[in-house]
């Protein structure tokens, strides 16, 4: 769609474009929440990529992940990271006993 251009020189200060056809102000676009254009360009943020990390276990422990996350249906790299985000987020608790 090709952009109006507008005649500022209008005395009822009505805003007209070259057609003659009214036309919002953009403090007018902005009251009715109208994003300006190149606003979706502007607001773009840039995706982290998740950080990687290694981590050694007992084969006993990465086989019972194994099981768990193909009871769930989900690869077992998801059912682990998606543990420890919950253990670091608060969202899971553990009974740690002090020796």
């Amino acid at each position: 769609m090709k952009a109006k251009k507008v005649d500022y020189t209008n005395d009822l200060g009505a805003m007209k474009d070259f057609n003659n056809e009214e036309v919002l102000t953009r403090s007018q676009e902005r009251s009715l929440g109208i994003p300006a254009p190149g606003a979706a360009t502007r607001r773009v943020r840039k995706v982290k990529e998740p950080a990687r990390i290694n981590i050694r276990m007992a084969e006993e422990t990465l086989d019972g992940l194994k099981v768990r996350a193909a009871e769930a249906g989900l690869p077992y790299q998801t059912l682990a990271a998606s543990v420890l985000h919950m253990v670091a987020t608060g969202k899971l608790r553990l009974d740690l006993v002090k020796a």
